[in-house]
């Protein structure tokens, strides 16, 4: 028995990995190819524009550090060496490396990213409950109006709405600005409350009126008639019977989501003045900081790979049907499995 569990841990373990490294290495390819490509020249025209001397110290200091006279493929392959010893390059507007411009902010764009998942969750799953109980109901179509307007609303829209009223009208929160747990925890909660809100705002829709309308499918089940002819309350029923089964798909959703936020925040932090990575994509975009692009690029990838791995574990864990051998099945072979067991509790 320890030795299966043993092995399973390993082959999900080796799967992790892989993704991960598959990820990387195609993000940054790309990245690299994009440079290349979207300007005249490539990186060496945007480190040594026209007019430049390639002969002079600082212009051969700049070919040196940046590795200018390789081309793509090679300054490719010796980026992935360094970064594997944890040299992930020199920014090329300020000198600066970039593992010292991303660690101070990294937690700051990650603090933020997981209020808003489960802020996401723990109001989205509700709303969504309550959409379904209250189907045919004016309360139920309220609510299911007020997912579909959350979910329509850009995130900009939201987030100045949110400014007007809890920070120009009532005065409640601070309009911008972030303060770090380390100098004030209370200070952290009111400069986090607003930008968290815009993006559990932005993706409160989507999760709601997922879990409503899972939720609705799971209600004509048999097995939830029996259980409300039993006399079980009705709040039971939601939450053991049909939630667990509606609540499948809503991972599925937060696997997209979390993609969503990682690009969320940027618009977020910039309207928020928040220090965070946000800013330093738009800045590394901008000036075309090829090494900077590149190591924000490893960061949410791996960030990405990471929470998804997650998310399917957990899926695994609520419903042990999905195996390894599902998953290694054809498309063709996964949908007649799935219509064949469709059929069989019919």
């Amino acid at each position: 028995m320890m030795v299966g569990i043993t092995a399973k841990a390993f082959a999900g373990l080796a799967r992790f990995t892989a993704r991960m490294v598959a990820t990387v290495l195609g993000s940054a390819f790309l990245v690299i190819v994009a440079i290349e490509i979207s300007i005249p020249g490539g990186f060496r025209a945007v480190m040594l524009p026209s007019g430049a001397n390639p002969n002079s110290a600082r212009d051969q200091s700049l070919i040196e550090t940046f590795h200018l006279d390789d081309n793509v493929i090679e300054r490719y392959v010796r980026w992935i060496g360094d970064a594997v010893q944890g040299d992930f390059g020199v920014s090329a507007r300020n000198g600066m490396t970039v593992t010292e411009l991303m660690v101070p902010r990294i937690p700051i764009s990650i603090e933020l990213m997981l209020v808003a998942v489960v802020g996401t969750v723990l109001i989205g799953i509700p709303l969504g409950l309550l959409a379904a109980v209250w189907s045919g109901r004016p309360a139920g179509g309220l609510v299911s109006a007020f997912l579909g307007v959350a979910q329509t609303v850009p995130v900009f829209i939201s987030s100045l709405f949110l400014i007007w009223l809890f920070a120009l009208k009532l005065q409640w929160l601070p309009a911008a600005g972030w303060t770090r747990p380390s100098n004030s925890i209370t200070g952290n909660l009111e400069t986090l409350v607003l930008p968290a809100l815009t993006l559990i705002v932005a993706e409160l829709g989507a999760v709601g009126r997922l879990i409503r309308a899972d939720t609705l499918i799971v209600l004509q089940n048999d097995y939830i008639t029996a259980a409300l002819s039993k006399g079980i309350g009705t709040r039971a029923v939601l939450l053991r019977h049909a939630l667990r089964p509606a609540s499948l798909g809503l991972l599925n959703v937060l696997a997209i989501t979390i993609g969503t936020l990682l690009s969320g925040t940027i618009v977020v932090e910039l309207v928020f003045g928040i220090g965070g990575l946000g800013q330093l994509v738009l800045r590394a975009t901008t000036d075309r900081d090829l090494y900077l692009l590149l190591g924000l690029t490893t960061y949410m990838a791996i960030v990405y790979v990471t929470l998804n791995s997650v998310v399917d574990a957990t899926m695994r864990v609520l419903d042990p049907r999905i195996t390894l051998e599902r998953r290694r099945t054809r498309p063709f072979e996964r949908a007649r499995v799935n219509q064949d067991a469709t059929i069989g509790e019919t």
